[in-house]
């Protein structure tokens, strides 16, 4: 009687599964999930390529159930394309389910401990920046006991689509893209440490497109695992650097899409000249000023912009760094001077007035002596 109303819980489970406000899900490596000892009782969702048999489950210590063979602290159904498997006083440590396991939808894992993090916005922005809190929960009551957080891995990552693939074959690739770590060391953006929270600053450093978010928390007795669907817009806003005046002075200009407020633009940053000296760099608006381009070479720019969007929400963008040549001022050439006819030259001139000059007094000369023997 009592495995038949376990049949009959786990059916009326089936039919509202996907609605199923507290379900854990992950891609589990090579479909093994670890159990924790504070679990006492989970049930496991598991999706199946359709058709195919039910899945076999492997214990932690190597023995194996069966879904027409099995104890009775078990509850198993299953339809042409789901398990769903409930365990009583579940062995702790890893478990394992061999079958044709959908790829996609994989193992979802329900129970009374949780990973509960805050909502990503549902639109993100390539590169914006956000601060994402995460609580381990048992029940309503937060965990925050060194045992369960001690050697906590909780990372943040992004899985795109397999490009080209159709839905709904379409498959999320290997390699997630990491965009960030929580902590509750009291370090970074995490405001106290211990607590119980963790915290990340997670820097949407991807492609525009379509996303799944997921963030699993793992350490060697727990496994928990939370994923949201996120779509990733082109960054807001672009910049460019005006080529320095005469005076050396220059400026950033910043040209900004629909989606943000025209006069809600914050820039807080550094510029680094060619002999790495750094200089702060804030401004308000379209137009920030620069500090004057005296050194020439290759000048580095890294900073955030605060903004509003038109929606209203606050957002923080992650700049990345620009790299601007900048060429030594030009040097003003003089005119040169104007080549005289070698005639004009004084010299020239002065000897060829000496010359005249005793060429007249040796005609005149010899003129007088002609007339003075004509006379004799």
């Amino acid at each position: 009687m009592a495995r038949a109303i376990s049949r009959l819980l786990a059916l009326a489970v089936l039919a509202a599964a996907p609605a199923l406000a507290q379900e854990q899900h992950a891609r589990w490596l090579d479909n093994t999930f670890r159990i924790d000892p504070s679990i006492r009782e989970i049930t496991l969702f598991i999706e199946r390529e359709t058709p195919s048999a039910p899945v076999v489950l492997i214990r932690p210590d190597g023995s194996k159930y069966y879904q027409q063979r099995h104890p009775d602290n078990i509850s198993w159904v299953s339809t042409p394309s789901r398990d769903i498997i409930t365990l009583w006083r579940p062995t702790p440590g890893p478990w394992q389910a061999t079958g044709k396991v959908n790829a996609e939808r994989g193992i979802s894992l329900l129970s009374l401990f949780r990973l509960e993090l805050e909502p990503l916005p549902p639109v993100l922005f390539q590169n914006e920046v956000v601060k994402l809190g995460a609580w381990l929960k048992h029940d309503d009551t937060v965990v925050d006991a060194a045992y369960y957080l001690d050697g906590l891995s909780l990372d943040a990552r992004l899985l795109s689509p397999a490009a080209g693939a159709p839905e709904p074959e379409q498959r999320f690739e290997q390699a997630p893209i990491h965009i960030g770590a929580f902590a509750d060391d009291g370090t970074g953006l995490d405001e106290y440490p211990g607590d119980g929270k963790l915290t990340a600053e997670v820097v949407v450093d991807a492609l525009p497109g379509n996303y799944l978010f997921q963030a699993q928390a793992t350490n060697r007795v727990l496994a928990r695992a939370y994923e949201q669907e996120v779509l990733i817009h082109p960054m807001p806003l672009s910049l460019s650097f005006s080529t320095p005046s005469d005076e050396r002075q220059w400026r950033i200009d910043l040209a900004l899409d629909s989606n943000l407020e025209p006069d809600s633009l914050e820039i807080i940053g550094q510029l680094f000249n060619p002999l790495e000296q750094r200089a702060d760099v804030t401004g308000r608006g379209k137009s920030i000023t620069l500090p004057p381009a005296i050194q020439p070479g290759n000048y580095r720019f890294q900073g955030r912009a605060f903004a509003t969007t038109v929606t209203g929400r606050e957002i923080q963008i992650a700049l990345p760094e620009q790299v601007v040549r900048v060429a030594a001022p030009a040097v003003a050439r003089k005119a040169p001077a104007a080549v005289q006819p070698w005639w004009k030259n004084p010299i020239i001139q002065l000897g060829t007035g000496m010359a005249a000059a005793l060429l007249l007094a040796v005609a005149a000369f010899l003129w007088w002596r002609r007339r003075r023997s004509g006379k004799g």
